[in-house]
């Protein structure tokens, strides 16, 4: 009889418990889910550049190759007359020049981003955040300006700093319209929205999203069934 009051104690106790340890379990599934669905990202962005990478690689021999085809056939038309050397030479400098400018341009600016975006990568997450944000500073609208957004707005889920990661990828989606980013990004803002308790304005962008034709589409239709 005396076992009798101790495990009524112990069955009064455990429901206490769980209710104390399962939201704490439920942020932290939630935190995981958010990483994961990062990584993927992460993945996909990377077989994406690597595509772009190469080709500008490509590009990039073939404006060399024309630049020295055209380099020797002005110095083989310049060499008979020294008097057309000047000429020859100030006509070289506009086609010459601008094609250099526009490549360390560009060289600097994948530079930044990837050095973000590579800590990203590397799940220093506040070091990548400050990375995308000297990036957007410094190129407002430069070539990898949405992407620093959208990688901005998922640190911040990961973070579960929902009204930040909202006003990125609201940011990111007026600012880019074209962007290829834009359908994560609203699929990620519906998810904001019903993680902040607008399940109304959730649902109709995860639908929008859902009806579409991009890659969030699937995602966006599994959230819809998985909780509406």
């Amino acid at each position: 009889m005396e076992s009798s009051p101790q495990g009524l104690g112990s069955g009064v106790s455990r429901p206490a418990v769980n209710a104390v340890v399962e939201p704490d379990v439920y942020s932290q599934i939630r935190a995981l889910q958010e990483e994961i669905a990062t990584l993927r990202g992460l993945i996909e962005e990377q077989a994406y550049e690597l595509k772009q990478l190469k080709q500008l690689q490509l590009d990039n021999y073939m404006d060399i190759d024309r630049r020295l085809s055209g380099r020797t056939a002005n110095d083989a038309a310049s060499a008979p007359v020294q008097s057309q050397s000047i000429p020859s030479s100030s006509a070289i400098k506009p086609s010459s020049s601008a094609p250099a400018a526009v490549s360390v341009s560009s060289v600097d600016d994948a530079e930044l981003y990837r050095s973000a975006y590579d800590l990203l990568n590397q799940r220093q997450y506040d070091a990548s955040a400050a990375g995308f944000q000297d990036y957007l500073n410094l190129l407002p609208n430069g070539t990898y300006a949405s992407n620093c957004y959208y990688w901005l707005g998922k640190i911040s889920m990961l973070k579960q700093d929902y009204p930040q990661a909202k006003t990125w990828f609201s940011d990111l989606i007026s600012r880019f319209p074209d962007s290829s980013k834009v359908a994560g990004a609203q699929l990620d803002l519906g998810r904001v929205f019903f993680f902040m308790g607008d399940t109304a304005q959730a649902k109709a962008l995860l639908t929008q999203v859902a009806n579409g034709n991009s890659e969030a589409a699937p995602v966006a239709k599994k959230f819809l069934s998985d909780n509406f």
